[in-house]
């Protein structure tokens, strides 16, 4: 391949390992303008390869080959952010060198660029570039065979319209103006139609969207996707959850919509967040990690990841047709593959082959940010190639956010011929129709059906309805609802006939359609079809009709309809979407049944739940809140008791006999409220309390009630049974009890199993239960000084452990001698927004620290300790372990001078927490500690201040 005089430029400045590079690239423009970017670079170096040394990089699943499209040497892609194929097998790209921001008083010149590979060979060979003063084009949708186009220019939407055909922009107009852009990245993307012939797209956290439209202004805070009908500028927030960055929205066969959250690299089916909402949309990051935990048909911590694409393509074999792929972009760097299947009312996912991947490379810059099946049947890899990518942990300056690379890559199966797409464009409905029966192909329908749904009404109903009475495939039938839906055309005969289809999934896909038809009829038409859906033994199509009842013109008519699907299964999905729809009617209905009330109870507030009557679920669900007062949890036991003939004691006694999936829930509040009774009372069910401490199956409710047998001064049985499991029982129940509680006479007990031939679990339960004798507490300090010394070069839990008892015992009581055995205990966690919490904390000089790091955010993170005046050293250093493979496995931790101590990095899929031990310098000084995920230590760092 011929290498442009650019090229050679911009590699030989890296090669060089130059400290300044100044790059200039003139690229031909529309007319007689011409297109100028120049970008000043410095510092370290990048890992930058040739497409050639790229290309071999890669590793290939068996049976799988790849080779360049093309890349920055010959086509003007620089800095490629998204991509499509149009109708007619031509790719169009957005172009963002602009990336991370604007410079001042140079006007960003980011491109809309189209490819071809006009001779079929397998390499484009031809370039226009449609526009190129566009603002961080983060996303695109063609349409009318490229005629027209829809794309972002921070902060609009554009119509760009191309009068006669020469692949130039001849009209442009601000299509929507008001999508949020505080940070851009997470600005609007992801562009797909849907197959009823609107746009979805989506946007990412950060962000406050604020659209002006004919009917009124749309708003979205946070992360959202959108629903757009082009044609009358109908917008919608179709979904706002608690996701990250939406980034790739994709339709299978049967119209489900399948959304790639790039951040955390979590996949969602997206009707489990299609329920009505008010806005702002309360609590929707509240439990964020239990969706991210519980919705997502892919594992978690393969994270970030942009894009995602079905392989339907007959051109794949048949063992891999159909499979979801997504791609990660750092620490591992490939394409990722998953098989689908139904799962209750949304999808799972697992990999028959294992490990291998699709696609992985040891070229770190590979930065796969879209994947799409091209006209000829083979899997598109759009290649961002950057050594960084995102601004939030890098500097908006660093040198090494480059402008001048950018690949495309095409994954073919070996020894298995190219499928091509037939032409489409301009051809008579008949046959447009005919390529809608096509199952293999996934393109060829979405093509033919979106070049159906842009003609004359006139041109297509009558022969669609031909079609309609000529076949009983119910796909097929589906594929002509959806070209009716995309022409605004009402049929109501055809919805009825599918919503009685054998298909669970041709019914599913109806009752999604009649969310949106049943405006067209009478509000008792339209809810009759709807509470047949509500009872249909798929859970998929009862989804789809509570969330259809949402907007129905009768809210008290359709919350009674609805609240069948209450009494049906209900997985975690289903649930999240019924609750928005309950929320927004129950708001609305003159009267809400109590079924309904029943189960918005876990998604009201504390306030609003004490003001509720009490009933059966009103208690429980009050007896699940350990948020809330004991007097409280005391009536709701009392309550219960009386309704089954028993006092609240009884009725607490009942339920930690038999715990069942709510009373699972209620424990911590169960077993606290148990040693709300004194002595007295619970002697009068001590046979039940003795046997809850002996045969319950649950630790902490056999130490709760072996502490209330203690305090009823019936601990024999307990003391003396040797076994490990009893003896950590009866330590469970001496810390139960509290400092005092327990009778004296098993001190000797408890400190006979600090002894060092115990196991290492019972001397720890034993150190934590030592102190609280009152009357044995110069003894107790004795013991526990004598441990923490004893372990303070080799085991310094148990020597931690025992200061951290020490505590417990009041200073007055303390020898002189023992005012340096302090532990510092300090929890610090990561934040949203790339910060420690907290970012300060002193300790005295010598003194024992033990730091718990904890990590609730989806992105990776790590705490590190590091010398006075060390902190550029290592946080450069962990920047350049962005291009080692090995980086994420090393932890990001440099092996440089300076560091004392540090986690590994924590996201989700793992280990949320990890404790760090260890002795404060003996010198006073600021000791700071950083996240050493490349760039994160310039904005998350803290103080560890060490004083006299």
């Amino acid at each position: 391949m011929k290498k442009s005089p650019f090229w050679n430029r911009a590699t030989a400045g890296w090669r060089a390992l130059l400290p300044v590079v100044v790059f200039h690239l003139t690229l031909l423009g529309p007319g007689p303008d011409r297109v100028e970017a120049t970008d000043l670079i410095g510092g370290e170096a990048p890992h930058i390869l040739t497409p050639e040394e790229s290309l071999a990089a890669f590793t290939m699943a068996e049976g799988f080959e790849i080779n360049l499209w093309a890349s920055e040497v010959e086509m003007p892609i620089l800095s490629p952010c998204a991509m499509t194929f149009d109708s007619e097998g031509r790719l169009w790209v957005t172009c963002i060198p602009s990336q991370p921001h604007a410079l001042p008083d140079k006007k960003p010149q980011d491109s809309l660029v189209v490819l071809e590979d006009t001779d079929r060979d397998g390499v484009a060979d031809k370039s226009s570039v449609f526009y190129h003063d566009l603002y961080l084009a983060m996303g695109l949708a063609v349409t009318d065979g490229g005629k027209t186009v829809y794309v972002c220019d921070e902060p609009n939407l554009l119509k760009l319209t191309d009068e006669d055909g020469d692949l130039k922009a001849d009209k442009k107009e601000i299509f929507l103006h008001g999508f949020g852009t505080e940070d851009n990245h997470h600005f609007i993307s992801g562009f797909q139609w849907g197959p009823g012939g609107r746009l979805f797209f989506g946007q990412g956290l950060f962000l406050n969207t604020q659209v002006e439209t004919p009917y009124g202004p749309v708003r979205a805070h946070e992360a959202a996707v959108f629903r757009l009908d082009p044609r009358d500028q109908k917008l919608e927030v179709f979904g706002n959850y608690g996701w990250s960055n939406v980034w790739g929205v994709v339709f299978d066969e049967w119209g489900q919509g399948l959304i790639a959250d790039a951040s955390p690299a979590l996949n969602y089916y997206l009707s489990h967040t299609s329920g009505r909402f008010d806005y702002p949309k309360p609590g929707k990051y509240d439990d964020y990690i239990a969706v991210r935990g519980g919705y997502s048909f892919t594992p978690i911590g393969r994270r970030p990841s942009c894009g995602n694409e079905l392989l339907w393509s007959e051109h794949f074999p048949e063992e891999v047709r159909g499979w979801y792929v997504t791609n990660q972009m750092k620490g591992w760097h490939g394409l990722r593959w998953y098989r689908l299947k139904e799962e209750g009312s949304g999808y799972a996912a697992d990999q028959p082959r294992g490990e291998e991947e699709l696609l992985t490379t040891t070229d770190t810059t590979f930065r796969p940010v879209a994947q799409q099946i091209g006209p000829d049947g083979a899997l598109y890899v759009l290649d961002y190639y950057n050594p960084i990518v995102g601004h939030t942990t890098y500097s908006f300056r660093d040198p090494r956010h480059i402008k001048t690379h950018g690949r495309i890559w095409r994954v073919t199966a070996k020894d298995r011929p190219l499928v091509w797409q037939p032409k489409i464009r301009g051809e008579s409905v008949e046959t447009q129709l005919d390529l809608l029966k096509d199952r293999l192909n996934h393109r060829w329908r979405y093509f033919a059906r979106r070049e159906l749904q842009e003609r004359d009404p006139a041109e297509v109903l009558p022969v669609l309805e031909k079609w309609i009475a000529a076949t009983n495939d119910e796909h097929d039938l589906c594929e002509a609802l959806w070209v009716s839906q995309g022409l605004n055309h009402y049929d109501l005969p055809l919805l009825k006939r599918l919503l009685k289809a054998d298909s669970h999934d041709a019914r599913t896909a109806a009752v999604r359609v009649l969310r949106y038809w049943q405006e067209q009829m009478t509000p008792d038409e339209a809810l009759a079809l709807l509470d047949a859906a509500v009872s249909d033994p798929s859970q998929r199509v009862r989804l789809e009709a509570v969330v259809a009842l949402g907007f129905h013109a009768d809210p008290s008519k359709a919350i009674e309809v609805a609240a069948k699907a209450l009494d049906q299964e209900m997985d975690l999905g289903f649930r999240m979407a019924a609750r928005d729809t309950f929320t927004w009617l129950s708001k609305r209905a003159e009267s809400v049944p109590e079924t309904v009330d029943h189960f918005l109870l876990p998604y009201i507030s504390d306030d609003e739940l004490l003001t509720e009557a009490l009933d059966e679920a009103v208690c429980r669900e009050i007896l699940i809140r350990a948020s809330l007062p004991a007097e409280k949890h005391q009536a709701a036991l009392a309550f219960l008791g009386e309704k089954n003939g028993r006092d609240a004691l009884g009725e607490l006694l009942t339920d930690l006999e038999s715990i069942s999936d709510w009373e699972e829930g209620a424990l911590p509040v169960f077993t606290a409220r148990l040693l709300d009774w004194d002595a007295n009372e619970l002697k009068a069910q001590s046979e039940a309390i003795g046997s809850l401490a002996l045969k319950s199956e649950n630790a902490s409710v056999r130490a709760k009630a072996g502490a209330a047998l203690l305090r009823m001064g019936l601990p024999n049985e307990l003391a003396e049974n040797a076994s490990v499991a009893r003896k950590l029982d009866f330590l469970g129940a001496v810390k139960s009890a509290g400092r005092g509680q327990a009778p004296d006479t098993l001190a000797d007990k408890v400190v006979s199993l600090l002894a060092t031939s115990e196991p290492r679990s019972v001397r720890l339960a034993a150190i934590e239960a030592t102190p609280l004798f009152p009357d044995h507490d110069a003894e107790s300090l004795k013991q526990l000084a004598g441990l923490a010394d004893e372990n303070a070069a080799g085991d310094l839990q148990v020597s931690f452990a025992a200061l951290d008892a020490m505590k417990r015992i009041p200073a007055a009581t303390w020898p002189e001698d023992y005012a340096n055995k302090v532990l510092t205990r300090i929890r610090i966690s990561a934040t949203p927004n790339l910060r420690f919490d907290p970012d300060h904390f002193s300790v005295k000089a010598g003194s024992a620290v033990e730091l718990t790091f904890y990590n609730p955010d989806n992105l990776y993170h790590n705490l590190v300790v590091v010398d006075a005046g060390a902190l550029d050293r290592v946080g450069l250093a962990a920047d350049v372990l962005a291009a080692d493979p090995k980086g994420l496995e090393k932890n990001y931790v440099p092996d440089v001078p300076g560091i004392l101590h540090w986690t590994p990095q924590l996201t989700i899929g793992g280990a949320r927490t990890h404790v760090l031990r260890f002795y404060a310098p003996e010198k006073p000084g600021d000791y700071p500690y950083i996240c050493t995920f490349p760039g994160h230590w310039r904005a998350m760092r803290g103080v560890m201040e060490v004083v006299e």
